[in-house]
């Protein structure tokens, strides 16, 4: 029931993770906090769903990849219900003849991988060795908030810090950063590596969540910042209970510090007061007040929908009109009968991370096809088994398979609706090249296109990110030139969602870093 004439101390439009975040951070500070949720259900696209009967899978994203522990230990999740079915997942990369390439992580795994590849081992050190030292001067970025381009005096200090910061890692690597920004990540990869395997691998990682193929430009910095964001978390972790089990963490917070979570609650406007934030206008006519509102929706579903146009200026209107989020990725979700059988793959590697991508050509080519409104011949794919290290997704000696697919546009040429099973039978039709017994294993399962994931989940237009991960569209310049330190020209709004700095994947670090600022002013 939503209160009447109550005052809050903040309102958080958008149940998301980062609206939840934004929220447990601000309850957590024992700020009184409403959260308006337009869904059944809290978490946006972190969320665990059943797709049949005690089948049980994370519905769009699967895997918490630089979630801070800073985060995680100030709001005590685990003492709210978090655990881990499987942390440090490792990633394989699947070949059709069953020499599957682990990509190393500890010595012993790079021994196996330099007795795999003799040729490209030491080439891969290198590689990995570069791209963390670059990522080492982008992840603490990545953590703070950045300063508003109007405040020449923050600018100028934060500049200095950057500059300091890459001295400090030594004097070639700031002109190596820069040298990287343009660079298109196959390019890279071809000068170095002979692994038609390896090297498309490495792309994946670098255009996963964007339509860019690995010879565009830009995508060799989209490897560096991945890792930047891998560096502000504790590895690849799986949650017990799937994803949904953070979004229940964090609800479990809010709850435990007086602050409400309203669900089926749609928020249809942002009030504004004397040009200030004022509170929100709730579908069936009701309101409700707070000096402070967050809104975790995406920067321009906020302020030409929920504010209105004319209480933004034409230069931002104009950039905001642009930005329409692109979704690049499907969710295929299956309920199995049996474990499958991938030649050559261990079982303790059933667990992994498995990509399905056998050559950077092949990877061009889903890219090319899905600017062109079309599907890719031979899908591109993050394939989990996460049932192997969780065994309550699924009844005993049954599993769930969990597909990410890769370059997979938001808009069909003919719509959707004449697509769909030709997606799925392409992605069935790939994963038995190398588990054949897969496609009737299947007792059950869902596509999820990027449109899907808009309309179910509330990611607007599918896209991980909510808008372009480009230089001019990072730090400061994100979402906008005027919207950068996450507080909207409108006083007393804030943004938190991924439209903002530093974007998608389940960090919370837009919420967090929004809720982070806003307490901050608060005080002082």
């Amino acid at each position: 029931m939503i209160p009447e004439n109550d005052v809050f101390d903040a309102i958080v439009v958008g149940g998301g993770h980062n609206g939840l975040v934004a929220a447990a951070r601000l309850a957590a500070a024992g700020k009184r906090v409403f959260v308006a949720e337009a869904r059944a259900s809290a978490g946006g696209a972190a969320v665990t769903s059943e797709i049949a009967p005690g089948y049980a899978i994370s519905a769009v994203a699967h895997l918490l990849e630089g979630f801070p522990r800073r985060i995680e230990r100030k709001l005590k999740l685990a003492k709210h219900g978090l655990r881990y079915a499987a942390r440090d997942v490792a990633t394989v990369a699947l070949d059709r003849d069953g020499k599957h390439l682990v990509l190393p992580r500890s010595r012993k795994q790079f021994t196996a991988f330099a007795e795999a590849l003799p040729k490209d081992a030491e080439a891969y050190r290198r590689h990995v060795a570069r791209n963390r030292a670059l990522a080492s001067l982008v992840s603490p970025l990545l953590g703070e908030c950045p300063p508003a381009l109007s405040d020449s005096s923050a600018l100028r200090s934060f500049l200095r810090r950057q500059v300091l910061r890459a001295a400090f890692k030594g004097r070639d690597v700031l002109p190596e950063l820069l040298r990287v920004l343009p660079e298109a990540i196959g390019d890279r990869l071809e000068a170095e590596f002979e692994s038609p395997l390896l090297k498309a691998a490495l792309a994946f990682d670098a255009t996963l969540g964007g339509a860019e193929g690995p010879y565009s430009p830009g995508t060799s910095f989209r490897a560096i910042l991945r890792e930047a964001v891998r560096m502000r978390g504790r590895g690849v972790m799986l949650p017990a209970g799937g994803m949904g089990a953070v979004s229940d963490a964090l609800v479990a917070v809010i709850a435990a510090s007086g602050g409400e979570v309203h669900l089926e609650t749609e928020v249809l406007g942002i009030l504004v007061e004397q040009g200030r934030a004022a509170g929100i206008e709730i579908a069936g006519g009701g309101q409700v007040r707070a000096p402070l509102v967050f809104s975790a929706v995406s920067p321009r579903s906020t302020m030409l929908d929920l504010v209105g146009a004319r209480h933004v200026e034409t230069e931002d209107l104009r950039e905001l009109r642009h930005a329409v989020p692109r979704g690049a990725t499907a969710k295929i979700n299956l309920a199995l009968d049996c474990l499958p059988h991938i030649a050559g793959l261990s079982p303790e590697l059933h667990a992994a991370r498995l990509l399905v991508v056998p050559s950077l050509a092949e990877l061009e080519e889903a890219a090319i096809a899905s600017r062109n409104g079309g599907l890719p011949l031979e899908p591109a794919m993050e394939v989990l088994l996460p049932s192997v290290a969780d065994k309550s997704l699924a009844p005993e000696g049954r599993h769930v398979m969990s597909i990410i697919v890769h370059n997979v546009p938001d808009e069909m040429n003919g719509g959707w609706a004449s697509h769909r099973e030709a997606l799925l039978q392409r992605v069935l039709r790939r994963l038995g090249d190398y588990a054949p017994d897969i496609p009737d294993a299947v007792v059950a399962g869902e596509v999820l296109t990027p449109l899907d994931i808009d309309t179910k989940y509330g990611l607007a237009g599918g896209d991980w990110h909510q808008g372009d991960i480009r230089l001019d569209r990072l730090f400061s310049l994100r979402p906008a030139p005027g919207y950068g330190d996450y507080e909207a020209p409108v006083p007393g709004l804030w943004l938190c969602g991924a439209g903002n700095h530093p974007g998608g994947g389940v960090t919370g670090l837009p919420g967090w870093i929004a809720a982070e600022a806003a307490l901050e002013r608060w005080t002082t």
